[in-house]
């Protein structure tokens, strides 16, 4: 598959080789490692360029992009989205439709319906009416840029799937789109491993009854109770004359195994759910699982839902030199510092969960449910987490969506989760009520369906406006 502008994107490139590049990539999982394969792409190209992180595309932010001191400023994991903000800015420079300055986009999220003048190049795969939700991320278009620079760039694809999966585009179970081509070049490089799994968090790093403690896309009685799910499991054992061990990791079971586990646990998932919502429960317990073939069994690398949990514990706090460190090979130092952050954040989000428990009211609606809590108690980088954990709080509604409200310097930052059951069976859209109900109040916000965020500089009227809008 060929993007639009992908072609002229390169060609862009290597015509501004000798100039002065700057990229700006965003500072999740996906801007991450869209950044690692631009880095290693320029590298090999021996074309020289200035990388820096940007958290957002703003009207404030983007006071500080030196637009006439480069030739060619790219933007990688963002800047679809806010074209008009950078027409206006190039507009003031007198660089509008300019041939000697240019600007290059590869991001996935949905572009702004914005005429595009001639020295804008987006890459974006809505322009080729391809949902960039869940076919590709940003990562993974930074990756097609790559390799239409060099079709032996495959090597790099492991990054984009990482990418992908950091931004949860396996939501039901499995990569697909243009993201599966990706996933081949990422095996026939002999990079990665796909196969058949359960949809418990943890393979390698969790003793199995915990993954599915910590299961909250259905709430059955096994919710935060260790001995009634060793003894499923035990009876499992018995049913079928099995011997899973509760304390091994799910990557220690053989395929038989997951199945019977899977089709036991779907049955029991069965009985907690409505009469139209079981026909969607196979698609959150089995799926596929990705894994870095070089990486070590029982690591929290080799799975890359875990790799990506090591990078936001480092990221949500904004440290992005450690998992870019970490990305490029550069273990001894940083894997020390990754491991610190990484039980710093999980300390974190237990805190706030208690916190929340004991002190936060869950205030109900008909079609969701919100809370608001003290910037002093969580990090604003962790409300989004925090917010989709809270479905193993009894006093949340795990049959609605949930969004989480708390002060910063400049306003209120916003969360909204659900668990994907109810995105599936209910086909809620939260990205549609959460840009809505903040463009309503002088904010914004976006993201997936199933989770979301906003900045909004008064929360007045906020929660009437996502009322209307669920409706």
């Amino acid at each position: 598959m060929e993007l639009l502008n992908l072609r002229k994107a390169v060609k862009t490139l290597r015509k501004n080789k000798n100039s002065n590049i700057l990229i700006y990539t965003h500072i999740d999982t996906d801007g991450i490692n869209s950044r690692v394969i631009l880095e290693e792409l320029f590298n090999r190209l021996n074309i020289n360029g200035e990388f820096r992180f940007l958290k957002q595309l703003t009207v404030n932010s983007i006071e500080d992009i030196p637009f006439k001191d480069y030739e060619l400023i790219i933007f990688a994991d963002l800047g679809s989205g806010q074209i008009n903000l950078l027409k206006e800015k190039m507009k003031e420079y007198n660089i509008l439709n300019s041939k000697n300055h240019n600007v290059i986009i590869l991001d996935h999220h949905i572009p702004s319906k914005e005429k595009v003048p001639e020295n804008i190049i987006n890459v974006n795969p809505w322009n080729n009416n391809i949902d960039g939700g869940k076919e590709i991320c940003g990562a993974g278009v930074s990756y097609l840029f790559a390799r239409m620079c060099n079709p032996r760039n495959i090597d790099l694809a492991k990054y984009a799937i990482l990418g992908a999966v950091g931004d949860i585009q396996n939501l039901e179970g499995s990569l697909e789109g243009i993201n599966k081509m990706i996933l081949k070049d990422a095996k026939d490089a002999g990079d990665i491993l796909a196969f058949p799994d359960l949809q418990f968090y943890g393979k390698h790093t969790k003793p199995l009854f915990a993954s599915i403690k910590y299961f909250t896309d259905v709430r059955t009685d096994l919710m935060n109770n260790d001995s009634r799910i060793i003894n499923f499991i035990n009876n499992i054992n018995k049913k079928y004359d099995l011997e899973i061990v509760p304390k091994e990791c799910l990557h220690e079971l053989s395929f038989n195994e997951k199945r019977i586990l899977g089709s036991e646990f779907l049955s029991k998932c069965n009985r907690y759910v409505p009469i139209n919502w079981t026909k969607f429960l196979p698609k959150v317990i089995f799926g596929e699982s990705y894994e870095f073939k070089g990486e070590g069994i029982k690591t929290p690398f080799r799975n890359l839902e875990e790799f990506s949990t090591c990078i936001n514990a480092c990221s949500r706090y904004e440290d992005y030199e450690t998992p870019l460190n970490i990305l490029r090979g550069n273990r001894d130092k940083y894997y020390d510092r990754m491991m610190s952050r990484l039980r710093a954040h999980k300390r974190n989000i237990s805190k706030a969960l208690q916190y929340i428990r004991d002190n936060v009211e869950i205030v109900q609606r008909d079609r969701f449910q919100y809370f608001e809590m003290d910037n002093k108690i969580i990090n604003g980088g962790i409300l989004g987490i925090v917010a989709g954990m809270c479905y193993s709080i009894e006093e949340v509604d795990w049959k609605k969506p949930i969004f989480a409200i708390t002060e910063n310097d400049s306003g209120y930052k916003v969360s909204a989760r659900c668990p994907k059951l109810l995105s599936f069976a209910e086909d809620i859209n939260l990205a549609d009520a959460i840009s809505y109900a903040s463009s309503k109040v002088g904010g914004s916000g976006g993201g997936h369906k199933f989770a979301c965020g906003a900045f909004i500089p008064d929360k007045k009227g906020f929660i009437d406006y996502i009322g209307n809008r669920l409706k």
